[in-house]
């Protein structure tokens, strides 16, 4: 019989915040701490931030309970976040060959009836709050937004020594996982996949600026793999989908807060494009994974392969060799066109055209609009394209 798991409580300690959860006996606390960041920290936020880092730790167990007592969700709030477990951890599904599909496969109640207080409904400025990873998407975001709007960039650690040479004055925040649960992975408890970017997108509300323009993409809109009749998306929490259901959420509590993805209309393959256009970074941008904490690219990995097919059209070979190190061969940049691994890549459509030039001047005139995205912000876009 496996425990049911409990978001037990959550505290604030200046800038830091700290979450507690359960399963039987096995205890957690997890920490998000932020820096360079002033004013007064609402608390209806905090907790749902830690509803979003809970999938942390439910999934070494998989518990088939959650028990939400550090707060009150509503019936349509625990809809949103069974909908988020269960499309969220896919991934983390598939590779443990755990069946998801049963109607009580997971069920989330919520024992605390104290109503929380809204958050603040008017945000704290006007900025725009732009999250840096390193790589070259939020870069064209931050880019074309910096002539325009006052530009906050933030970065959520761990990170790339990229992102530091990219922003310029960033909002920090650290997360800042329990040993305990590194422990128990090590011995061997479940472990795998968590929808992050549904965390950052609680992280981006807590400062409380108007706009959170994020850099997800078309592309990501596309799943991995197929399991048990249900389409696997790596980045689920990227998807255009998980975005409108986000600020469905958030719009009775936060209703001034605007988060949106600012490159949402456009393929990974159109968003090189801009980038190509910004050589002053070239050498700054990193997207490899493997060699991420090195601040270098391995030249081999699905990421530094994308990212080559990705620039493939629009800067020469040479250039390509002098931003990663080497130059993909091609068997490894045509098994993107057959297969998607568990990466945040470009679609096999774009891999295809990249590869080869078909379908490539359609997909580069190819546009879909935001509906989350405030019209000022598509102008900019659009006049970039």
């Amino acid at each position: 019989m496996i425990p049911k798991f409990v978001y037990e409580s959550y505290s604030l300690d200046s800038h830091t915040l700290k979450f507690n959860y359960s399963s039987g006996d096995h205890r957690f606390t997890h920490q998000v701490v932020f820096e360079n960041l002033t004013g007064q920290l609402d608390p209806n936020l905090i907790f749902h931030l830690g509803l979003a880092e809970m999938f942390s730790y439910w999934k070494l167990f998989c518990s088939h309970e959650i028990e939400i007592a550090a707060g009150h969700l509503t019936s349509d709030q625990i809809k949103f976040w069974h909908k988020l477990a269960v499309n969220g951890m896919g991934q983390y599904f598939y590779e443990n060959k755990i069946d998801f599909t049963a109607p009580d496969f997971l069920t989330i109640t919520s024992t605390n009836n104290r109503m929380p207080t809204n958050a603040n409904r008017m945000p704290t400025n006007d900025k725009v709050l732009v999250p840096i990873g390193g790589g070259k998407d939020s870069i064209v975001t931050l880019e074309l937004l910096k002539p325009h709007f006052e530009v906050r960039p933030i970065i959520v650690y761990p990170t790339t020594p990229a992102s530091l040479r990219i922003a310029k004055d960033p909002i920090i925040v650290r997360r800042i996982l329990d040993p305990y649960m590194l422990q128990l992975t090590k011995q061997g408890y479940l472990t795998g996949h968590i929808p992050y970017s549904a965390i950052l997108a609680f992280i981006f509300l807590i400062p409380q600026y108007k706009y959170i323009a994020v850099s997800n993409e078309r592309s990501s809109d596309e799943g991995n793999v197929e399991y048990l009749g249900h389409s696997i998306n790596h980045q689920y929490s990227k998807t255009l989908e998980f975005e409108t259901d986000f600020n469905k959420y958030i719009e009775s509590w936060t209703l001034n807060l605007e988060y949106f993805s600012f490159l949402r209309p456009l393929y990974e393959l159109q968003i090189a494009k801009l980038f190509s256009k910004i050589p002053k970074y070239f050498d700054t941008f990193r997207s490899c994974n493997r060699n991420q904490q090195q601040d270098s690219w391995c030249g081999h990995c699905p990421k530094c392969i994308s990212t080559a097919l990705l620039l493939k059209p629009f800067l020469s070979k040479e250039q390509i060799i002098k931003i990663i190190g080497s130059y993909p061969s091609e068997d490894e940049m045509r098994q993107l066109t057959i297969s998607k691994p568990f990466e945040c890549i470009l679609t096999r459509a774009e891999a295809q055209a990249a590869l080869t030039g078909q379908g490539l001047e359609k997909i580069l005139s190819s546009w879909q609009d935001n509906p989350n995205m405030p019209h000022e912000f598509t102008k900019i876009l659009k006049a970039a394209l």
